[in-house]
């Protein structure tokens, strides 16, 4: 049996804000037990005891934690995912010619000092991009977004962590040419990153 408007309305309102803070996960739950209750109706029962039993035994906080790791686990793929892309490698290497050419002029004074360059410049750039993209936007009560932005954070400072100068000398390869790797991956992944981000932004502003 179909619910109506006011049953759907009456499901939204029953949900404890305080458990569950983002609107698309909210909607999700609430058509979750509104296809439960559907399919109690059709036995004869009451809409408004199968609510309530279904309130009292489902944990809220457990279904939102699920769905948040599901979200942050999808959108870490859509970013390697997007990364495989020949056409925005090709774009990334035009990129990482012209700033690598910019950051190598730092191994003048010393490769660690043109290092520390390259990374401050990309994480502030991170940071701003994702600050403006997401208060511009004002979508932050959706997991979507906040997973995308969460995830490309993350691998942006394990990016900063992971390749040193440093630990990479046994390699062989010269300062000037890890370096040159170092701006390709951060320009990958910046690109990619804010692609997969500005798509779930707008698939959000559709919804």
């Amino acid at each position: 049996m179909k619910l109506s408007p006011s049953q759907i309305s009456q499901i939204q309102s029953s949900l404890s804000s305080g458990n569950i803070y983002y609107d698309d996960i909210r909607a999700e739950l609430v058509d979750h037990i509104a296809t439960e209750i559907e399919e109690n109706l059709d036995e004869g029962q009451s809409f408004d005891l199968l609510l309530h039993e279904k309130l009292s035994s489902f944990n809220q906080k457990k279904f939102q934690r699920i769905l948040l790791l599901q979200t942050h686990l999808g959108m870490l793929k859509a970013i390697f995912k997007k990364m495989l892309s020949f056409w925005l490698a090709f774009k990334v290497i035009v990129m990482t010619y012209f700033i690598g050419f910019i950051v190598t002029a730092f191994s003048n004074y010393t490769p660690e000092f043109a290092e520390q360059v390259l990374k401050t410049s990309f994480i502030l750039i991170f940071l701003a991009v994702a600050i403006l993209g997401l208060i511009r936007t004002r979508l932050l009560k959706n997991s979507q977004i906040i997973a995308a932005g969460n995830m490309l954070f993350m691998l942006a400072m394990l990016s900063q962590f992971v390749l040193q100068l440093e630990w990479l000398q046994w390699t062989g390869l010269t300062n000037q040419t890890l370096l040159y790797a170092f701006t390709f991956w951060f320009c990958l992944l910046l690109v990619s990153g804010f692609r997969v981000l500005s798509g779930t932004v707008k698939r959000a502003q559709l919804a």
